[in-house]
C-alpha cells in the first residue's frame, strides 16, 4: 500500500511539474492542446513548431520584436498556433488581455474561434488556468 502512494504522489508531482511547464512555455501549451482540439491525433515534433513558438513567446515577453512574420507554405501549422493556442494561453495567463485576430475568409475565423474555444473549456485549459476561466465568463 505504501508504494501504491509513493507511486500516486510521484505521479501528482509529475503533473503539477507538467502543468507548470505548459503555463510558463508557450511551446509546451501548443503541444499539450492540440490533442484537445485535434481529437485521436498526434502532433509530432518537428523543429519548425518549436522555432515558431519561441518567437511568439519571445515576442510576448517583451522580446525585441513587437511584431512577427510567418512565412511558412500551408498546413505547417501556423494558424493553429497563432490563431488558436496563442489567444488561448495569453488569456489563459492574463484574462484581461486584450487580442483581435483576424482572417482572410469568414469561415476560417470562425474555425479558429471554435477550436480556441473549445481549448479554453476544456478539462486540460480548466486544470492550467482554474482562475482565468471565472473572470473571461467561460462556463
Amino acid at each position: 500500500m505504501a508504494s501504491r502512494n509513493a507511486v500516486e504522489r510521484e505521479r501528482t508531482a509529475e503533473r503539477r511539474a507538467f502543468d507548470e511547464l505548459c503555463r510558463r512555455h508557450f511551446g509546451a501549451f501548443a503541444y499539450a492542446a492540440f490533442p484537445v482540439v485535434n481529437p485521436g491525433r498526434r502532433l509530432t515534433a518537428n523543429w519548425h513548431i518549436d522555432a515558431i513558438s519561441y518567437r511568439l513567446e519571445k515576442m510576448v515577453n517583451g522580446g525585441n520584436a513587437a511584431r512577427l512574420v510567418l512565412n511558412l507554405p500551408p498546413r505547417t501549422l501556423k494558424s493553429y498556433l497563432v490563431s488558436v493556442c496563442l489567444p488561448a494561453w495569453l488569456l489563459g495567463r492574463d484574462p484581461t488581455a486584450r487580442i483581435i485576430c483576424a482572417s482572410y475568409a469568414e469561415d476560417l475565423s470562425n474555425k479558429f474561434s471554435r477550436d480556441c474555444r473549445a481549448l479554453m473549456e476544456s478539462a486540460f485549459f480548466r486544470r492550467l488556468f482554474p482562475s482565468a476561466l471565472a473572470t473571461l465568463g467561460v462556463t
